[in-house]
């Protein structure tokens, strides 16, 4: 899963930094909307920056509070049905309560580490659109500055249902990163069937073992 490993770090600088000027689309409560969603990445920014940087908290509960963050502001069950694809309609409602489980830690245990090892990273919105077909929702344009290499192009898919906003996917020089799983994920599946991509993906999370890293540390 290589195109993670140059995605991840781009969702923690975007979530840490601060959230510059919008430029939300025609319409005011498009305009309204996406001021929403902006305000929306704030929030999480604020939040995860306390989190990260409170030192009364030990590694076990910023873990916990991360995950519940995470869990809040990303719209894992639909993200799990769109990467198994047409593998989701065949699966048991057992199978895929298990695969949602499991999918979140997984994804839990890559972000977290992130979120403290890329703190001199500068990102700024750029642009706010509402989708044409689905005006519930958005693509956030950014930019991300970093000290070495070449300044880095990310699109958030961000949702909104009733006044709750959840990211959907993040694209990297215009690679998804649900879409690559979606593939990968399809690849495994085919040969082990969707227990078998549930029976890699909780193996891999014992391999990776404790996930808290605190910031304090580095």
């Amino acid at each position: 899963m290589q195109i993670l490993r140059s995605i991840l770090p781009v969702f923690r600088a975007a979530v840490v930094a601060a959230v510059a000027t919008l430029a939300a689309p025609a319409g005011a409560q498009a305009q309204d909307n996406a001021k929403d969603a902006g305000e929306f990445m704030m929030s999480l920014n604020k939040v995860t920056v306390d989190l990260f940087t409170n030192t009364s908290l030990d590694d076990q509960e910023k873990e916990k509070r991360f995950r519940a963050l995470a869990l809040k502001s990303f719209d894992i069950p639909k993200i799990s049905k769109f990467v198994l694809g047409r593998n989701w309609r065949k699966a048991t409602p057992a199978q895929r309560d298990e695969f949602i489980e499991i999918f979140g830690e997984v994804n839990l245990q890559r972000f977290m580490p992130l979120f403290t090892e890329y703190s001199n990273q500068k990102f700024e919105v750029t642009g706010v659109r509402a989708d044409q077909d689905k005006p519930s929702l958005f693509f956030v344009s950014s930019l991300l500055t970093r000290p070495e290499g070449e300044p880095a192009t990310v699109e958030w898919r961000v949702s909104r249902k009733g006044d709750r906003y959840k990211i959907l996917d993040v694209a990297a020089v215009g690679v998804s990163m649900v879409l690559t799983l979606r593939k990968e994920y399809g690849t495994v599946v085919k040969k082990s069937g969707v227990d078998g991509l549930t029976a890699q993906l909780r193996e891999k999370i014992r391999d990776q073992g404790p996930l808290a890293t605190s910031a304090s540390d580095r």
